[in-house]
């Protein structure tokens, strides 16, 4: 336990004498702990991470349609790219399920891997967008 120092004023000049309730120590604890705290915000606001979203997109007759997880949609957006079998594509609309219209590519009929390139703030994790 702490023993609590008491101090005691003699004469009247003492009260113009600073009192030091803390240590400096304790102030340059605190202002890195608040700059840090700032600069992590700063950071999660200013900065992007970049990941992909994948899946399987379907070919059938010149029309792509991509198979996308619906946690994802909400990522997505009109004009971003969509990577089919090393050919690049966009994004160019949303149908009535929210699921993504994207350019037509020069492929045979069949199911093909593909990849979009999405980035996002850290901060945006923290409003859950």
């Amino acid at each position: 336990m702490m023993k609590k120092k008491q101090v005691s004023i003699t004469n009247p000049e003492e009260l113009n004498q600073n009192l030091q309730y803390s240590s400096p120590l304790t102030w340059v604890t605190l202002s890195g702990v608040v700059l840090f705290i700032i600069a992590f915000f700063a950071w999660s606001i200013l900065f992007k991470i970049d990941y992909k979203i994948e899946g399987m997109a379907n070919i059938a007759s010149g029309e792509v349609t991509l198979h996308v997880d619906p946690s994802a949609l909400d990522r997505l957006k009109v004009d971003q790219k969509v990577y089919i079998s090393g050919l690049e594509g966009s994004i160019v609309s949303f149908n009535e399920d929210a699921q993504p219209i994207v350019t037509s590519f020069d492929l045979e009929d069949g199911d093909y891997p593909y990849y979009i390139e999405v980035d996002i703030r850290p901060f945006d994790f923290l409003l859950d967008r």
